[in-house]
């Protein structure tokens, strides 16, 4: 029943209202093409009339200008006049030059040829260029007087002009030349081709001008640009009007003439029906409330049955889509809403249930993962609990389940300590799979006891070459030799260590040199940096989790907040640093979640007492150097065999270091001792400031030539090589060679 009224209702107004719309768009067409009209006449009159009054003012003003050239060229003939002697007078010529205001003062001979001048045209023949040859009549003609059109000047091609009369005094031509350049601001001012951008019509509308057919002077360069023929652009002609097409785009154009020039005057079609269409909108406006108001009694009565209750229903779905899985619809209108209701509330119901059968897989599948990571890193401390000569701790806190960064030490043999701290550029799973495969990579080419760089070098080619995720991590690593103390490190963009010196009793940063992260680029390198650790000194890592720490102000904990936070733990343990530190970040927090990892590594060299005697690096010490020593070794029970030719290779070395490292100077050499017994160990350190010189290095003894064949240098190094257990050689930074030696006897 309602579809069969809504239909027949709607054949009854629907032609009525299709009728009146046609009727509206006719009349309306022919209003808006009448005051389109209108207005382009308007402006084309008053564009005319601007027009006539630029043209003479243009003329007017070249006449005033050249005018006042010519008083100038006459001025100056007549002083040449009253003395001819001034054009042999440079500084004269100068001066009148000023004292008219031009740039140039030429003047010629009967022949033409300029014989004064303020330029460089002395015996220059104006016979020589069409444009100097204009003034050739001045020769024959007293009367004769040219000011020339403005022209580019050969020099710097600047607008310049010449004026020129005859000379009074004798056959000649008087010549100025000047820069107009008041003449060319006026015209500027007054120019035609500035005229068309004046005019704005309506609110897309524009003017051009035209002038043997060509483009001078348009409103709207991209429609019209100048210089376009006025045909190939299919403008109306004079004292027409009608629509043309531009660049896709219908224009109504209208043109008139005005003193030779034809102005063209363009609407966009658009903007000519814009009042057609608007009042056209308004009048189907109508009709619609009109039809809307027949149809509002049914309406009304199938919005209070149905539509109220829609809305509502579907107002719930909308916060139950948006996550708010807690409404409960409760509409009850009719059976049919009931029983909808019903089922979107069964169906939510059931959706929780999922939602949070997966959010419980999900979350242990988190803690899974990150169980797997935490134990994957070195968590039961103290670590070495037999080892007396190192205290190592460290923590690491995801900045979510799990995270990118990671730590790790381990010994590589039972005096070769290695630590690594490392932070992934990224978060999550992903990150956490991406750092056990570092970790695992950078573990594996330690143990194989390549250098720090050298591992760094292999790392960071096979990270890179499997990257298809462009994930790096910066990367800090170091081996502490625990016999010695000596810590050879290599950094790979990562955060700058903190170093603590018990004897100068504060901490100073290591700023090792930087190499890229790994990871970033295959072809990277990366070098290596000695450090001598004494008893007592402590070597700090961390992540840039710590140092952009941030709290709720948006202030970071920076570089001066972990040197705060580390005063006054010099007396400290590992642990109790590295706890000190970490609730230095937390305080500075306060509370504030943090967006990235956070980790700290503490390591404190214990190592045994050195034994140390410093003596200048002279024969004259080398018994003190060899009696401390023996007495040393017979402490630590030294077998007899052995301890003569310990001494043998201490003089062999003491010797070498005393002739060469210093001459011709002098220097001082520390001897450092360290042995025990059961079974007997020795390790010997000689140390000087002298000119680098790495033993190692140098090649040994031919021994299958006879003594006199070989070269000099070589043989005791190589003795001092077969005593020895092992030797080593390094140069710190700051500029000390340090040579160690080992021996170890048999249990």
């Amino acid at each position: 029943m309602h579809k069969m009224f809504h239909k027949w209702l709607f054949i009854c107004i629907f032609p009525a209202f299709c009728i009146t719309l046609a009727a509206s768009y006719f009349l309306q067409t022919r209003q808006a093409e009448e005051n389109a009209r209108y207005m382009l006449s308007s402006n084309l009159d008053d564009g005319a009339k601007y027009l006539r009054m630029v043209v003479t003012n243009a003329t007017h003003i070249r006449e005033i200008s050249d005018a006042g050239a010519l008083a100038k060229a006459r001025a100056f003939a007549a002083i040449i006049t009253q003395n001819p002697g001034i054009l042999n007078v440079t500084t004269l010529m100068f001066f009148l030059r000023k004292l008219l205001d031009v740039e140039e003062l030429n003047v010629t001979d009967e022949q033409g040829v300029v014989v004064a001048s303020t330029s460089s045209f002395v015996g220059y023949d104006m016979a020589t260029s069409p444009q100097s040859a204009a003034f050739l009549p001045a020769l024959r003609d007293l009367e004769f007087t040219l000011v020339q059109d403005i022209i580019p000047r050969g020099a710097d091609n600047e607008p310049f002009q010449y004026a020129g009369v005859a000379r009074r005094d004798c056959t000649g031509i008087v010549q100025i030349g000047y820069s107009p350049r008041r003449l060319l601001e006026a015209l500027r001012v007054a120019a035609v081709d500035e005229i068309a951008p004046r005019y704005h019509i309506g609110s897309q509308g524009f003017m051009a001008i035209a002038i043997y057919g060509a483009v001078i002077s348009s409103g709207s360069e991209t429609a019209v640009p100048v210089g376009a023929s006025v045909r190939s652009l299919g403008l109306i002609q004079a004292q027409q009007s009608g629509m043309v097409t531009i660049l896709g785009k219908q224009y109504l154009c209208q043109s008139m003439e005005a003193d030779g020039y034809t102005l063209f005057a363009l609407l966009p079609r658009s903007e000519v029906f814009f009042s057609r269409d608007s009042m056209l909108m308004y009048i189907a406006a109508c009709n619609i409330v009109l039809f809307a108001l027949i149809f509002w009694m049914v309406s009304h009565l199938v919005k209070r049955l149905v539509i109220n209750d829609v809305y509502r229903v579907n107002a719930d779905l909308q916060k139950i889509t948006s996550g708010n899985l807690d409404v409960v619809l409760n509409e009850r209108t009719t059976p049919e809403f009931g029983l909808l209701s019903d089922g979107i509330n069964k169906t939510v119901q059931s959706l929780k249930q999922a939602i949070d059968a997966a959010a419980g897989r999900i979350d242990a599948e988190l803690e899974f993962a990150r169980a797997i990571q935490c134990s994957s890193l070195p968590s039961v401390f103290p670590a070495y609990p037999e080892r007396e000569d190192f205290d190592i701790f460290a923590v690491m806190r995801a900045a979510k389940v799990v995270g990118g960064d990671f730590y790790d030490f381990y010994l590589r043999d039972k005096n070769q300590l290695v630590i690594v701290v490392a932070d992934v550029a990224d978060k999550g799973i992903g990150a956490a799979l991406f750092m056990m495969t570092a970790k695992t990579l950078i573990k594996s080419l330690a143990e194989s006891g390549l250098s720090p760089a050298e591992i760094f070098l292999q790392a960071n080619r096979r990270i890179s070459a499997q990257n298809d995720q462009d994930i790096f991590l910066t990367a800090f690593l170091g081996v502490l030799d625990l016999t010695t103390g000596r810590l050879v490190c290599a950094n790979a963009g990562h955060e700058h260590p903190l170093l603590f010196r018990q004897q100068e009793a504060r901490y100073s940063w290591i700023e090792a040199g930087h190499g890229l992260p790994l990871g970033a680029m295959g072809n990277s390198s990366y070098r290596e940096q000695t450090f001598q650790l004494s008893p007592g000194d402590r070597l700090l890592l961390y992540t840039d989790g710590v140092s952009e720490a941030e709290n709720s102000q948006g202030g970071r904990l920076g570089l001066s907040g972990i040197e705060n936070a580390v005063s006054g733990t010099e007396g400290m343990s590992a642990e109790k640093t590295v706890q000190t530190l970490l609730q230095k970040v937390e305080d500075f927090a306060s509370g504030v979640e943090q967006s990235d990892d956070i980790t700290i590594l503490a390591l404190e060299f214990a190592g045994m007492a050195w034994d140390e005697l410093l003596v200048t690096a002279d024969d004259a010490h080398l018994e003190s150097v060899l009696a401390f020593l023996e007495t040393k070794l017979k402490a630590a029970q030294c077998p007899a065999k052995t301890l003569p030719l310990l001494l043998v290779a201490a003089e062999e070395v003491f010797t070498n270091i005393a002739h060469y490292a210093y001459a011709p100077d002098q220097g001082t050499v520390l001897l450092r001792c360290r042995a025990r017994s059961g079974p007997f160990q020795l390790v010997v350190q000689f140390q000087d400031s002298g000119r680098p010189f790495n033993p190692l290095q140098q090649p040994g003894p031919d021994t299958t030539l006879p003594a006199g064949q070989r070269d000099e240098g070589g043989l005791g190094i190589a003795m001092v090589r077969r005593i020895m257990t092992r030797m080593d050689y390094s140069r710190t930074a700051d500029g000390k060679n340090i040579l160690t030696l080992w021996r170890q006897e048999e249990a």
